[in-house]
């Protein structure tokens, strides 16, 4: 997952509510644009990982940075950035530039807010629980969804399936290790 590019995504949704937004549609807006970025791409917008909880899927490291249990170097960054207010995710500033987020990203993100713009949480929640068959119910506790499942659920075949998490597990290989350079740059 990188960061900057997660803070983009996050700011770019906040800025069509007046940057202020309950957190769990807007982890269920994520979760929904990286589903569509996957069936039309193969690749997910945010690259971050997820996970099943009784409220339905969401992306699991931008739920714990907005519960401010993040990786330390992640966790100060997003505080810069925004707060958690009750049950609101607030952007700090107006001021984050959005240099990463291609065209396409752009408008995926803006058909995910044109269709679910007016809908509650709650009516988010029951639309992922009734669309995402991905998705099983964890009882009281939290499950992974692996990308194999959105893959599958999203009617991919076997070798596309295949094609993609070896691309993913590439992608993450180059990432980690730009991000080790970058740490000993530093």
């Amino acid at each position: 997952m990188n960061i900057h590019k997660l803070i983009e995504v996050v700011n770019y949704m906040l800025k069509k509510y007046e940057y202020r937004l309950n957190y769990t549609k807007l982890l269920k807006m994520l979760y929904l644009a990286d589903r569509q970025s996957y069936d039309d791409t193969g690749s997910p917008i945010t690259g971050d990982t997820y996970t099943a909880l009784k409220a339905g899927p969401i992306l699991s490291n931008t739920y714990n940075l907005i519960r401010n249990k993040g990786n330390q170097n992640d966790q100060n960054l997003w505080n810069s950035r925004f707060l958690k207010d009750a049950y609101d995710l607030v952007a700090l500033t107006d001021k984050i530039p959005c240099n990463t987020l291609s065209d396409y990203e752009k408008e995926v993100l803006d058909g995910i807010d044109s269709k679910f713009h007016n809908y509650t949480f709650t009516d988010l929640i029951e639309y992922t629980h009734a669309n995402c068959p991905e998705w099983k119910a964890p009882k009281d506790s939290a499950l992974p969804i692996s990308i194999e499942s959105i893959l599958q659920a999203l009617g991919k075949s076997p070798d596309e399936i295949a094609f993609i998490i070896e691309e993913e597990e590439s992608f993450a290989q180059e990432e980690a290790a730009l991000a080790q350079l970058s740490e000993l740059n530093a």
